[in-house]
């Protein structure tokens, strides 16, 4: 009777070694991703160390884990109901570009896990933004926006810090009014539109009357020139008759026949012979004399 054969046992237990061993080492390795950075977790506690990107061993595999974090520049958005300080409401949407300390995340996972934009990030954008407006007036926000959206950035740098986050940029990416602010600013538009139409109507105005003004001027200097023009002339004019007058009159002193002798040359050319009575005076005009008519 032929013997049954051996089971192989030994051979069997060296392949499920074998096995395991295979096992453990591939799962011994891990690999990181660019962009990111791995927290060993040993037995639910977190080390301190980090590992980089690229290829890692980490023993024993049974009693460590490798949680991969994003280090990469992310985006938080936020809407925000805040308050100017003469307590206007006013909605604000701000936008945060940040990114986590490469080498310090295994201790904000230690501290928060992996949801440290609800737990950190968010909460600290409201209290930077409503903090901000609080010191503006509502008039001012608009033109501050600037300096408001500067002050925010200054002050979550501080807040988000502490938890080794880093701010990248912070950016105001909507500003809005309540209704009634706005129908308030409207108006006030409407009025300075209307103010600057009657303003310039004025300056128009203005500038109409000095036109007339200037032109009145004109006139009277011309009227004023005029006159002294006429009245320096007239003055020639008497100053002319008198001077002929008077060398009339000394030639008549010293030829008393010429009045005669004019007189007889101005007669019509029809008229050859005039009978005058004896010791009748001729009388001739002064102006016909010096007008050589």
């Amino acid at each position: 009777m032929q013997r049954n054969a051996k089971f192989p046992w030994q051979t069997l237990l060296i392949a499920l070694l074998l096995v395991v061993v295979l096992i453990v080492i591939f799962s011994s390795y891990t690999i990181i991703d660019p962009g990111h950075r791995g927290v060993v977790v040993m037995l639910g506690a977190t080390e301190d160390r980090t590992l980089p990107e690229g290829f890692h061993l980490v023993i024993p595999p049974m009693a460590r884990r490798v949680v991969a974090v994003d280090v990469r520049t992310k985006k938080v958005e936020v809407n925000v109901e805040a308050a100017s300080s003469d307590m206007q409401l006013i909605q604000v949407t701000g936008v945060l570009n940040y990114h986590l300390d490469p080498e310090k995340v295994s201790q904000l996972y230690k501290q928060v896990g992996l949801n440290f934009e609800e737990i950190i990030i968010g909460p600290a954008m409201q209290e930077a933004i409503k903090a901000a407006t609080a010191t503006f007036r509502v008039e001012r926000i608009l033109v501050e926006r600037t300096v408001i959206r500067d002050q925010i950035e200054e002050d979550l740098r501080q807040r988000l810090n502490v938890n080794n986050i880093v701010v990248d940029a912070f950016s105001l990416a909507d500003v809005t009014f309540s209704a009634e602010f706005d129908a308030a600013i409207e108006r006030k538009q409407i009025a300075e539109q209307s103010a600057i139409q009657k303003q310039y109507e004025l300056q128009a105005a203005q500038k109409d009357v000095e036109i007339t003004l200037a032109k009145a001027e004109g006139e009277k200097k011309a009227a004023v020139i005029a006159a002294e023009g006429q009245a320096e002339a007239r003055k020639l004019e008497a100053a002319a008759e008198a001077t002929a007058l008077e060398l009339i009159s000394k030639q008549l002193a010293q030829n008393p026949s010429l009045i005669q002798y004019e007189w007889a040359r101005r007669l019509a050319p029809s008229v050859n012979t005039i009978m005058l009575p004896g010791g009748q005076d001729i009388i001739l005009d002064a102006k016909s004399l010096t007008s050589g008519n």
